[in-house]
């Protein structure tokens, strides 16, 4: 294959990260709030139910990695997958947002459930996506670590050009729509409408992966059982170190992530600036993406981690403590958090890759696909932890919906958002300084080795 095709895959690849980013962007900011504001569902009913959801997420993306190891499709490994993956997210993203008013339900429970079934459609489609985008880009770049880093840092880039879109024009939609279908369907409408994109995105991947789906070493692989496979992630170090770092780390995120339409609507009473706030983040998390990356990869992988979970956690303890007196403030301490984020998100599924090269050459089973899935891990435990404590914490402080807000109730809510992510990120950072070994030119290293042992077996099963 030329290198003007490769440089055309790779545009590929990153228009349909961009298109699928887009997609589901409703699914997670305003989720909470349109429950308990707009459904009228109390806080805490709403977090025990999205956490019994994200718990049984996370289950469903354990159990991704193995079934997709094991399942075998005559076109290719990923993508009737990635066909998949259009199809359920649309339905899931759109049903988010499904106003269970309208259904005559009067038990909150029941409704809050609704949701939660919607949401558990889309945490699956999420884990395959992730799975599935790592095996594509595996086979695209090979050993070449150059190749890998360069596709990450695009897939952010994209990431990040799709949410300044989305960020500036979301709640403008929501307002539009919601004029004239109602206030609850504006919601709807607009998710819906982004899971179009979503659609088009999965199936652009798919439509990728013909060139890449089926490496021809493949068939001369030894199948792997599902005891190896968890034997392959409990007997990888330097993979579970990696899991409980990025897992507390999206337990961080996800505490601010949850509640931060609170803080528009109640801290500073303009819910309509978030939409401000937001694009002005995302505008410069853009920039950051094109700029930070490369301060990373001259830090290296770990240390990258180390520096951005320290600076994440200084922005989050600026929040803290001055991001009530000034939503300029406020926004200004969220585009630095997102600087320290772009120090080692834009390696993406590299780490895992890593970890999974690591794993091949120590023990000779391939469990990379596995290790790539476990990706999904840290993000639903993120997903689940940090919804709860944000939830819950909005219930211990006696959050209710169109409450008389107190200047006890800004005090404590900003403790909420801003210490609690600060301390976890710096626990991250302590545990990843420790614990994780694997240096850049290592895993150059393994990878090299790796593909040269799968040239080996592939020989070796023609001669037979």
């Amino acid at each position: 294959m030329t290198n003007n095709q490769k440089k055309k895959d790779v545009w590929i690849y990153t228009i349909a990260v961009f298109l699928q980013g887009v997609g589901s962007s409703m699914a997670m900011p305003y989720m909470n709030l349109y429950m308990t504001d707009y459904l009228m569902i109390n806080a805490a009913t709403v977090s025990t139910a999205l956490l019994v959801a994200k718990s049984i997420d996370l289950i469903v993306s354990i159990v991704a990695g193995p079934v997709m190891e094991k399942v075998k499709f005559k076109n290719g490994k990923y993508r009737p997958w990635l066909k998949f993956i259009g199809i359920v997210g649309f339905i899931s993203f759109a049903l988010v947002y499904l106003d269970t008013n309208v259904l005559g339900l009067k038990s909150e429970a029941l409704r809050a459930s609704i949701v939660a079934i919607a949401y558990i459609g889309f945490g699956l489609v999420m884990s395959l996506l992730m799975i599935c985008r790592g095996g594509v880009l595996q086979y695209m770049a090979g050993s070449d670590m150059g190749m890998r880093s360069d596709i990450t840092a695009k897939s952010a880039q994209a990431t990040a050009a799709g949410t300044i879109i989305t960020s500036a024009i979301t709640l403008p939609l929501v307002g539009i729509m919601g004029g004239i279908v109602g206030e609850n369907w504006g919601y709807f409408v607009a998710c819906t409408s982004y899971a179009v994109f979503y659609f088009i995105g999965a199936f652009m991947m798919s439509n990728l992966a013909k060139t890449y789906d089926a490496p021809p070493t493949a068939a001369a692989k030894k199948t792997v059982t599902v005891k190896e496979m968890v034997q392959s992630v409990a007997g990888n170090s330097q993979l579970l170190i990696l899991m409980v770092a990025m897992a507390i780390f999206y337990i961080a995120m996800n505490v601010f992530t949850g509640i931060q339409a609170y803080y528009f609507r109640y801290v500073i009473n303009d819910y309509g600036f978030m939409a401000t706030s937001m694009t002005i983040k995302t505008t410069f998390a853009f920039v950051a993406s094109l700029i930070i990356p490369s301060i990373g990869r001259k830090l290296g992988k770990k240390n990258a981690f180390i520096a951005g979970m320290i600076l994440y956690a200084a922005s989050n303890l600026g929040i803290s403590f001055l991001g009530a007196t000034s939503k300029w403030v406020f926004t200004f301490f969220t585009c630095t958090f997102t600087a320290g984020m772009y120090m080692f998100t834009a390696f993406g599924v590299n780490y895992y890759l890593d970890c999974g090269e690591y794993g091949y050459y120590k023990t000779g089973i391939d469990n990379r696909a596995v290790a790539m899935a476990m990706s999904n891990i840290p993000m639903k435990i993120g997903f689940a932890g940090g919804s709860a404590v944000g939830g819950y914490g909005l219930a211990f402080i006696g959050y209710e919906a169109g409450m008389e807000i107190t200047e006890k109730f800004i005090s404590d809510f900003m403790l909420i958002i801003g210490i609690i992510p600060a301390v976890l990120c710096l626990i991250a950072a302590a545990i990843f300084f420790f614990g994780y070994k694997i240096k850049d030119e290592d895993a150059a290293m393994y990878a090299k080795a790796n593909i040269e042992r799968d040239a080996q077996l592939a020989a070796a099963a023609q001669q037979q």
